[in-house]
């Protein structure tokens, strides 16, 4: 039952954010990050199918390194997975080639580790018997993405050839898929009522997402301040009405519900990684950015791992940028196709 790639295609839902208070405004702000300045847009696009088949090959793009900026080989990234066993690959949902770059990448990992797991934010905990009972081939790929409501996560018809292809990978190798997030009932709640009300959830519930008990105005914190100060400003630059801008009590309660999707994300591919499996984690780039967010609880729980972290841009320039980089090990330009550099 491990499919290939066939074209039949959990959309977060952004309205789901769009609540009329205005602390949920700046939560789609920030906890819907990935699918808003993430870049994407709600325009008609051609078939994620012919969309990945057309997007350049992976050897053909321009990678850096994140500490020198300079050109590695498509070899050398390569390596770099192979040789790590906690890797962190940071996305824009909606960039076809990102995609074909994270399933080479997650075929090289699976290839380097006789232990391995692939980890995803584009599966809550929730859901990992659905999972698990594809994997055993029990489910068929139809029942599975209908009982996970994937089919359209990152748009229309996108699952299958955007994301099936890593838990295909992973079927075929043996391989764990952890459903790794947090289900957004949770967050929301987080949002809104804070931890308190979660804590009062029934035990098997509380088996869904995790509580940061040591959470504090960090590192975290400040960016997401900034952020959402960055959206209210570009919203009045526009003439569009929106909210007032955001206050400290505003940034806390973001906070606390983006640390339950990050608390719980980082200790799903912590508890897998425990069980002496190495293991390779699918996100949106917010989440991994400057080495906070999903890395940073991961790392709290696992110090010793060699972790890697990825940032793929959407970008097509054969030069990288300072602000590209935000902590990444390597950065790979997903739209740049240029031949690749000679050893």
């Amino acid at each position: 039952m491990c499919h290939s790639l066939c074209p039949k295609l959990k959309s977060p839902n952004k309205t789901f954010y769009f609540l009329t208070f205005r602390v949920l405004f700046f939560s789609f702000a920030t906890l819907g990050f990935a699918f808003s300045i993430c870049g994407c847009a709600n325009t008609k696009r051609i078939d994620p199918a012919i969309e990945i088949a057309q997007s350049p090959n992976p050897e053909s793009l321009a990678a850096f390194d994140g500490k020198t900026h300079t050109r590695i080989t498509w070899d050398e990234v390569l390596q770099r997975v192979a040789n790590a066993n906690a890797v962190f690959v940071g996305e824009t949902h909606d960039d076809a080639s990102a995609h074909r770059v994270e399933h080479a990448l997650v075929n090289a990992f699976l290839a380097a580790h006789t232990k391995a797991a692939v980890s995803l934010e584009m599966l809550e905990r929730n859901e990992q018997g659905d999972v698990d009972l594809y994997l055993s081939h029990t489910n068929t790929l139809d029942v599975f993405i209908t009982n996970t409501k994937s089919r359209d996560w990152a748009g229309e018809n996108t699952w299958i050839p955007w994301y099936q292809p890593m838990i295909d990978s992973a079927c075929v190798r043996n391989a764990q898929v952890i459903a790794a997030n947090a289900p957004r009932k949770y967050v929301s709640i987080a949002l809104r009522d804070g931890y308190e009300s979660l804590r009062t959830l029934p035990a098997d519930e509380q088996l869904f997402f995790e509580i940061d008990e040591s959470i504090t105005r960090d590192g975290d914190w400040n960016r997401l301040k900034e952020l959402m100060v960055e959206m209210h400003k570009d919203r009045a630059g526009k003439g569009e009405k929106g909210p007032l801008e955001p206050n400290d009590e505003d940034v806390d309660r973001t906070h606390r519900a983006q640390r339950v999707w990050d608390r719980t994300m980082g200790m799903s591919a912590a508890k897998i990684f425990a069980q002496q499996t190495a293991v390779i984690h699918i996100a949106g780039g917010f989440h991994l950015e400057q080495r906070l967010g999903t890395v940073a609880q991961f790392s709290r729980l696992c110090p010793d791992a060699k972790i890697l972290v990825i940032s793929l841009q959407p970008n097509a320039t054969p030069e990288i940028e300072e602000k590209e980089i935000k902590g990444a090990d390597i950065v790979i330009h997903t739209k740049s196709h240029f031949p690749p550099k000679q050893q």
